[in-house]
């Protein structure tokens, strides 16, 4: 998008790579090229289960971030979706993996 793109645009791009796929992550890097350690952490967890996720990485498009936050009212990153639904970030989906609810979450439909 354009430098002067709208939060409000923003906010339809976000809803628009949620929608996309099963799983997907608002990161700093990319998919296989993650540029801190908790974006790297959830990325290699899902890569673990054997679960397709996508990447948009906020260093990209640096506007998506003040989007991203107030459409999830979390201030940090990696933001982790699952069919919609946002998770949480680094420390939420660590927590869910070790205790075998991630597995679970991806495993309902």
């Amino acid at each position: 998008m354009e430098p002067t793109t709208q939060v409000s645009d923003w906010t339809e791009q976000i809803k628009k790579d949620i929608a996309s796929h099963d799983v997907f992550i608002f990161a700093k890097g990319e998919k296989n090229a993650a540029m801190c350690g908790f974006s790297h952490r959830v990325m290699q967890v899902f890569s673990v289960l054997e679960q397709d996720f996508e990447v948009r990485n906020i260093f990209q498009d640096p506007e998506i971030r003040p989007a991203l936050c107030a459409y999830t009212n979390w201030p940090t990153t990696p933001q982790v979706f699952i069919r919609g639904e946002f998770i949480g970030g680094c420390d939420i989906v660590m927590e869910m993996y070790e205790n075998g609810e991630l597995k679970k979450k991806l495993a309902a439909q």
